[in-house]
């Protein structure tokens, strides 16, 4: 088994990594990274913003992934290089389409709900640079990220795994955002199927040690 840092925010997406890791009872170490003025650095004082950038993630994010002396960053890479350490899960799924189907929605998420969605409402001056134009660009952010749990709730229709009859990565990813939006007071309470994914993770006992970790309130 590899040695294995997870460097991780409290309640950022990195919370799916560290549900991962923990709930496949594997051997690892998290690094909880807080913002200063230089960018992100360990809250234990183990590692300054600088050299993070320059050894850990290039773009001072959250998460990265250290496996021995290779350091993995972004979502998707991370979730799936941790479901190879547990291969009898069957966590990209148990056939070749549910592999893709795994791929797929880790991209969706990735891309259009964290990146596209979440990201106009929380980085609206990356969008414009005209200030009168953020509270726009964040109401169409909130729509998007509306949109995003109506596509989550019809794929639960009928069925309690996004992916086949079983948890995949996809259940962990969508674990984070939940609760930025009830965070963000988006009205959950109409997305019942997301909402009874999230609690089934949430119920396990290694998602209760994460949750107390990262001071996050499980989903009620």
């Amino acid at each position: 088994m590899p040695e294995i840092t997870l460097y991780l925010a409290n309640g950022a997406c990195s919370l799916a990594a560290h549900l991962l890791l923990e709930e496949i009872g594997i051997p690892y170490t998290a690094v909880v990274m807080k913002w200063d003025k230089s960018g992100l650095a360990a809250a234990d004082g183990s590692i300054n913003a600088d050299e993070y950038r320059r050894t850990i993630h290039h773009a001072s994010q959250v998460p990265a992934l250290k496996v021995d002396n290779e350091v993995i960053t972004e979502n998707p890479a991370i979730l799936t290089f941790i479901s190879t350490l547990s291969p009898g899960r069957n966590l990209t799924g148990k056939t070749a389409l549910e592999n893709a189907r795994v791929a797929e929605w880790l991209a969706w998420i990735s891309g259009t709900l964290h990146e596209t969605a979440f990201g106009m409402m929380f980085h609206s001056g990356r969008y414009s640079d005209n200030e009168s134009e953020h509270a726009h660009i964040q109401e169409k952010g909130r729509q998007r990220v509306l949109a995003a749990y109506r596509t989550i709730e019809k794929a639960l229709e009928k069925k309690g795994f996004p992916v086949g009859e079983a948890e995949t990565l996809v259940d962990y990813f969508t674990v984070p955002f939940w609760h930025w939006g009830d965070k963000f007071g988006i009205g959950l309470t109409s997305f019942p199927n997301y909402t009874r994914l999230v609690k089934r993770i949430e119920a396990k006992e290694s998602a209760k040690c994460v949750l107390q970790a990262e001071s996050v309130e499980p989903a009620l």
